[in-house]
């Protein structure tokens, strides 16, 4: 019994790879991390910059970049850095729950649901319109329109053999998401605060439905609060609101990417094809886990009270760990960058790309700043 137990709980956290082949592409991003912490810490010393101009988390950004693109990276390194962006960033997420309750969670749900839907909508019709005039095809267009306005590469992954898409197509789509994303990633908090001078509320709203990828999303929301660390009236961070609009931008996959299937099926007359879609596998597990935490944080301040010591003690931990968890996979971003291959795409679909992800970060502007007195948090 304890054999399979363990069992289950080495499949969810690792897969079924052997945990020593993850060590050491997990061990360089911590080297990364640290390596971006110390970096940012003498940069701003060095410039007299006050402090907390320069975050550390871009800095270690910028450093994985460099590593990855300096030199080729030794293949045994890739399996812990593929690690690292994928089930770390998600339980790194899963931990992340514990900073909310319910309530927060449910309320800026709510908001997000209309804002998201928007932004989904235009990121679609502007990218098909745009690939048309540019000769593109459809289904490289579609892709490209998923990874911006849905959830980055995890949606061009899952749209991909709904509406049966070439290894070209999607190769292209994914290198489009990955350099607008990361540019949107080191670029945004910066304008949220500095030039379009948005409330953290909105900053976190902005950021969650306009970076691409959810590592990215993560990245920019954490580098906002790590500059100013702005929060709301209700205490709530940046990135607090942007992960949790992100979740609820991962969770729309259930519903577009069956839409997108059927759509290709029925134009290409294979109207059986759209039928086999099984909408459960779309569902984002991690979000049901956050969700999980967020309650069993919700139940354990009514069990036991806000003020109790070790009830904080546990909250603080667990916020602590999560930190350090998504710290270290968001190092991994620039370590999975390889520029050489994106370089390699062509100039039509980074134009589309580009496009799209002026258009979708322009739409989600307009609507913070439209909402902006609604958007009390």
């Amino acid at each position: 019994m304890k054999r399979g137990a363990y069992a289950v709980l080495k499949d969810v956290l690792f897969g079924n790879q052997n945990v020593l082949v993850l060590l050491p592409g997990v061990a360089v991003a911590v080297l990364v991390m640290l390596a971006g912490a110390v970096a940012a810490n003498a940069i701003g010393k060095a410039m007299d910059w006050r402090e907390g101009l320069l975050s550390p988390i871009l800095v270690a950004i910028i450093i994985g970049l460099v590593v990855r693109n300096v030199a080729p990276l030794p293949a045994r390194l890739e399996p812990g850095i593929k690690f690292g962006l994928g089930k770390l960033l998600r339980l790194g997420i899963i931990l992340m729950g514990v900073r909310l309750s319910v309530l927060s969670v449910l309320k800026i749900g709510a908001a997000a649901v209309g804002m998201v839907f928007v932004c989904i909508v235009a990121g679609l019709a502007i990218t098909a319109f745009v690939a048309k005039k540019l000769g593109i095809s459809e289904k490289l267009a579609t892709l490209v329109a998923a990874g911006t306005s849905i959830c980055g590469v995890s949606a061009i992954l899952a749209s991909a053999p709904t509406i049966k898409a070439e290894e070209e197509e999607i190769a292209y789509a994914v290198g489009t998401i990955t350099i607008f994303g990361m540019l949107a990633t080191m670029a945004y908090p910066y304008m949220a605060e500095s030039f379009l001078h948005l409330s953290p509320a909105a900053a976190g709203f902005f950021l969650g439905t306009s970076v691409h990828d959810t590592s990215q999303v993560t990245a920019s929301s954490l580098i906002y609060d790590q500059l100013w660390a702005h929060k709301t009236s209700t205490g709530l961070t940046g990135a607090d609101i942007a992960i949790t609009t992100k979740l609820v931008r991962n969770t729309f996959m259930v519903f577009v990417i069956p839409v997108l299937g059927y759509w290709f099926a029925r134009k290409s007359a294979h109207t059986t094809s759209a039928r086999g879609l099984q909408i459960a596998k779309y569902i984002p597990l991690f979000v049901l886990g956050y969700i999980v935490v967020v309650l069993l944080r919700s139940l354990g301040d009514y069990a036991f009270g806000t003020s109790d010591a070790s009830w904080t003690s546990a909250c603080d931990f667990v916020k602590t760990s999560a930190t350090y968890l998504i710290a270290i996979a968001v190092s991994c971003i620039g370590l999975n960058t390889n520029i050489r291959k994106l370089t390699k795409l062509g100039y039509k679909p980074f134009v589309c790309g580009l496009i799209a992800a002026v258009s979708v970060g322009a739409v989600s502007w307009l609507l913070v700043t439209g909402l902006g007195s609604y958007l009390k948090f």
